[in-house]
């Protein structure tokens, strides 16, 4: 799901979900490093993937309307939810907003 399709109550009850873990992956600085570098979003994806477990599982569960402890996924479906988050535009401006804020 892209984070622009969602809307109104249920985007404001996801972002109270989501923000600390990705704030915590946000705060990593190899995972700006990767973002900003022309390096393909796989390896932004292996990054987070090997680093971020707990954190990544709560986010995706929850932007799928899931409780993390009962959220499942394989090896085919993880790997394609991430590289579709991490290419969602939305996902782009946060880190440029993030960035200005700190400029």
């Amino acid at each position: 799901m892209r984070l622009s399709d969602i809307k109104n109550e249920q985007a404001l009850d996801t972002l109270a979900e989501i923000i600390e873990p990705a704030a915590e992956i946000l705060a990593d600085p190899e995972v700006k490093k990767i973002y900003k570098s022309d390096t393909p979003k796989v390896k932004l994806a292996s990054y987070i993937i090997k680093n971020h477990k707990e954190n990544l599982i709560e986010i995706m569960a929850h932007l799928e309307g899931k409780e993390p402890e009962k959220y499942t996924f394989n090896l085919l479906t993880l790997p394609k939810m991430v590289l579709e988050l991490l290419n969602d535009p939305a996902l782009g401006d946060l880190f440029i907003s993030q960035a200005q804020e700190k400029e």
